[in-house]
């Protein structure tokens, strides 16, 4: 979700004092990919651990205290995390930008290899029984953004980006490498039902619970977004706007 738009709103906000010294403060052409690839760096480097004081929130690492995955019903399983803990976002490139002014909507992907570690308990709930245990999960991911927003100009005449209702998408461009602890993998293993799903639905049911956590945790990164753009204004985003 924008991660770049961040960067640029916050700052601005911040002073232009420290965008002189650094040279932070660029406002880059909607269509300008490499620009806003190295805008994107800057920031996330820098405000990845969140400000209080502007309303950003942490992104990296995000803290997802629960999350449940159901699945198909000829599966039958469903799973259920706590405490996830998911790394990486401050590392994500823009893999793709595309933003229809007449439409005013924005299409963004961006790719980010990220690191997944949470407690889970394997849920078989037609058959009431369950396995808990922890869980780690390393891959890499597409995850894609789609929102419209409009432009109003405040009563100082300034214009301002205000974002609506995002569809958050994610697709594996691996399949996820994960590992349970010792006394999970041996119950799952030992177990029937869990032994009947082919080595390709296990992948299918993986790819689809990593991907599940990433949109969740994308929510801290459009928190962000919501919260600068009422700060700034639109110029601070682009020059062609």
């Amino acid at each position: 979700m924008m991660m770049w738009t961040v960067f640029w709103l916050f700052m601005v906000f911040t002073g232009s004092a420290l965008a002189e010294e650094d040279g932070l403060l660029v406002s880059c052409n909607r269509a300008d990919i490499e620009c806003l690839s190295k805008s994107t760096t800057t920031f996330l480097g820098r405000t990845y651990q969140g400000d209080a004081r502007y309303g950003f929130v942490p992104i990296d690492p995000v803290n997802i205290p629960s999350r449940n995955v159901e699945f198909d019903d000829s599966v039958g399983i469903i799973y259920k995390y706590k405490n996830v803990i998911v790394k990486g976002l401050k590392h994500q490139t823009i893999s793709d930008f595309k933003m229809d002014t007449t439409a005013k909507s924005v299409v963004l992907t961006t790719k980010a290899d990220l690191d997944i570690v949470a407690d889970v308990t394997v849920e078989f709930p037609k058959k009431a029984k369950s396995f808990t245990g922890s869980v780690t999960g390393k891959g890499s991911v597409l995850g894609t953004a789609t929102y419209n927003y409009e432009l109003n100009t405040n009563d100082k005449g300034v214009r301002h980006f205000e974002v609506g209702p995002e569809t958050i998408t994610c697709q594996v461009v691996t399949i996820p490498v994960t590992q349970t602890n010792p006394e999970l993998a041996q119950a799952l293993l030992q177990d029937d039902d869990f032994n009947t799903l082919s080595k390709q639905k296990i992948e299918e049911l993986r790819a689809k619970a990593f991907c599940e956590l990433v949109r969740e945790s994308y929510k801290s990164v459009i928190h962000n977004i919501r919260t600068a753009a009422k700060l700034l204004p639109a110029s601070s985003f682009f020059k062609d706007i």
